[in-house]
């Protein structure tokens, strides 16, 4: 009697996903303030922002702000915001790119990575010119914001070392740095001798905040924010039932980049103050015992 045994060799799998996303949304509304008209009944500015290399074009562009010129008790109501813009919305659209692959190995060595890339446009320059918001008027700052392109970066990849049955996996992400905001608390004094009236409601002594920051002057980080974290675990497999019993090492290599800042920009104190100062951080490493039943 002959004994003959097939086997059959595993051989690695490969494999690739590529998407394209188009996104566009409809259907906005807007509150409009009845009694004002906003061909009358607000005025305009312009303040020089700051001179500072770490603003976009090192500071010193125009900055135009509406005002009222009249106060009273607002008498508001919602509707359509395509009945400003001649029946026409705003043009508001998402465009992204993601890529996406997979391998497994033949020796159990498993791989997953990808990107996602995208931004996002929202033009409504055709509305807000006709329409009376309450808070800035009819001003077209900021009414074309197209975002940059962005992109996030992601991996996996895990192996379990035969013999002593140890998984041996870790994760990479990557994100793009962070937008920044800058506003800036200007005197109320000032705006007076700008606009030629203290607004209705402010204080003369008070401030009034205003961004530096726009569509067409962004401020962003100067670093990705990356993290890598890994575990190492033993598998323990009882009939059908298997226990991983490992660590897991989060943030490995202890980055430590800012996740949040300071975004008031001080008018009087030199270089903005403290803007920019990070006010947190992201976690240090840290040591975690892991165990996991898989039944």
């Amino acid at each position: 009697q002959t004994e003959i045994t097939l086997q059959q060799e595993v051989l690695p799998r490969v494999s690739a996903e590529v998407s394209y996303i188009h996104r566009t949304f409809h259907g906005f509304f807007v509150t409009e303030n009845i009694p004002r008209d906003p061909r009358t009944d607000w005025a305009s500015y312009t303040i020089t922002a700051a001179s500072d290399p770490r603003l976009p074009e090192g500071g010193g562009y125009p900055i135009e702000v509406f005002v009222p010129r009249v106060g009273g008790a607002a008498d508001n109501f919602l509707t359509w915001e395509k009945n400003f813009g001649d029946g026409e919305e705003r043009d508001s659209s998402y465009d992204g790119i993601n890529f996406n692959i997979n391998a497994r190995m033949r020796n159990g060595f498993f791989v997953s990575a990808g990107t996602s890339t995208g931004r996002n446009i929202v033009d409504d320059c055709h509305i807000v010119v006709n329409r009376n918001n309450g808070t800035t008027g009819p001003n077209p700052r900021g009414c074309r914001d197209v975002d940059p392109w962005r992109t996030t970066l992601r991996g996996l990849a895990s192996y379990t070392v035969p013999v002593v049955d140890v998984l041996v996996s870790a994760t990479l992400r990557s994100e793009p740095p962070l937008e920044l905001d800058a506003d800036w608390p200007v005197p109320n004094r000032v705006i007076r001798e700008l606009v030629g009236f203290l607004p209705p409601g402010t204080n003369p002594n008070g401030n009034t905040t205003i961004a530096i920051h726009d569509a067409d002057h962004r401020i962003f980080a100067d670093n990705r924010r990356t993290q890598i974290d890994m575990r190492f675990a033993k598998i323990v497999r009882l009939g059908g039932t298997r226990a991983d019993i490992g660590v897991d090492l989060n943030n490995l290599l202890n980055t430590n980049y800012a996740t949040e800042y300071e975004d008031t920009y001080s008018f009087t104190q030199p270089n903005g103050g403290t803007w920019l100062d990070p006010t947190a951080v992201y976690a240090p490493r840290f040591v975690r015992l892991n165990f996991t039943v898989n039944f």
